[in-house]
């Protein structure tokens, strides 16, 4: 039978085969049954229950045409309907038979073999109406996914392309600038197009990572997180410290460089700023804010309490992660939002940073979580306890 044939036939057998089922429930306990006990009560509350039941897929299937569900898909509801009603009802069936050859009298074996035939006829008619609705889950699903990835990678080379010209431009402009203040212009421009540019990169990273196949390789944190301090100083008044041993080299990928930053913003975020540990006598010459950020030893304590920073991030490496810890001197996690710092925030297009952050270390095979709280003591990294939030990132050690 032709798909279109089987199509348009579906539903009128998906009927038909519950109105065939009712039709013996009928012809068995009105016809046969009253005339072999001669009595009408019993068999009419038996044909309530073996007569009534089937009718169900005669209901499913006005249903399933209302809800203008394709005929091939009404055929797979109709396949699973018809196997589950022969499933059960051989299997009752059987059961009939075994007892018979052992020479048991088996009551009302036809009422019982029609009754298990509906229930399964329903059974399947609500898996194959489940199944069919997975599937077109998952296809739709699987549409969006392609078309996502499509627009990210066309936006992805629109925008590279349009950075191109951009930065071309700029340069144009900075050989030709006449005045310092045009070719500061200029060299802003540029800047801003190398970023840029790392975010367009990054957001391949991140679709690929969240991908249904991701590719990941070794991949040295420590210069990442060198790179996303020296950006993220560009633009905060914030004093931010990195202790970190020479490499510590995770499973990741690039989408390792979007981790850091929203952990990082969210500790400037809520450090103090620059400008207020000056007021306080404990951060006069801004040291950490000319490019590089400022760089212990893994080994070796930081600086005394009048010395420290905001924000410190610390990275090492353990026998089987590389753990990275970013801490700043704010107000902390209140308790209320410990168990929910991590979920989407309603209203928020992205889900929230943390969120994003959690999804990626996840990603990974790594996980992510805060610190027991303020006043936490780190045997190994002493002055990570700068009074606020302390968050600690566990990536799979290459």
């Amino acid at each position: 039978m032709s798909r279109p044939v089987r199509g348009r036939l579906a539903p009128w057998l998906l009927a038909g085969f519950g109105l065939a089922l009712a039709g013996a429930a009928v012809v068995w306990h009105l016809g046969l049954e009253t005339q072999r006990i001669g009595q009408l009560g019993g068999p009419v509350l038996a044909l309530a229950l073996d007569g009534l039941l089937p009718l169900v897929l005669v209901y499913g299937s006005y249903r399933l045409v209302s809800a203008s569900m394709p005929g091939e898909q009404i055929w797979t509801v109709f396949v699973w309907s018809a196997v589950g009603s022969v499933a059960v009802g051989a299997i009752i069936g059987l059961s009939v038979l075994v007892r018979s050859m052992e020479g048991r009298t088996v009551a009302e074996p036809v009422f019982v073999t029609l009754l298990a035939m509906d229930t399964g006829a329903v059974t399947g008619l609500v898996a194959g109406a489940l199944a069919v609705r997975a599937h077109q889950d998952a296809s739709r699903a699987t549409r969006t996914a392609n078309t996502l990835s499509f627009v990210n990678d066309l936006l992805r080379h629109d925008i590279a392309n349009g950075l191109v010209v951009i930065d071309g431009r700029a340069a144009i402009l900075k050989r030709n600038a006449d005045s310092e203040t045009v070719q500061t212009a200029a060299d802003a421009i540029s800047e801003q197009v190398t970023e840029l540019d790392t975010l367009v990169d990054n957001a391949g990273a991140v679709a690929e990572t969240l991908g249904s196949d991701p590719a990941f390789e070794p991949t040295d944190i420590v210069p990442i997180a060198e790179t996303v301090i020296q950006r993220v100083e560009q633009t905060h008044t914030v004093a931010i410290a990195l202790q970190a041993p020479d490499s510590a080299t995770a499973y990741a990928n690039e989408a390792a460089r979007p981790v850091l930053r929203n952990l990082l913003e969210n500790a400037v975020e809520h450090g103090t700023p620059t400008a207020e540990l000056s007021a306080g006598g404990t951060q006069t010459d801004g040291s950490a804010l000319q490019g590089d950020a400022q760089r212990t030893d893994a080994t070796q304590p930081a600086a005394g309490a009048s010395d420290r920073p905001s924000v410190l991030v610390a990275i090492r490496e353990g026998e089987d992660v590389v753990e990275v810890h970013v801490v700043d001197d704010g107000g902390g996690i209140p308790d209320a939002r410990r168990d929910s710092i991590f979920d989407p925030r309603a209203g928020d297009t992205h889900g929230g940073g943390l969120h994003l952050v959690e999804t990626l270390v996840t990603s990974f095979g790594g996980d992510i979580s805060l610190a027991d709280g303020a006043g936490r003591a780190d045997t190994d990294f002493p002055d990570t306890d700068l009074g606020g939030a302390h968050f600690v990132v566990e990536l799979p050690r290459a």
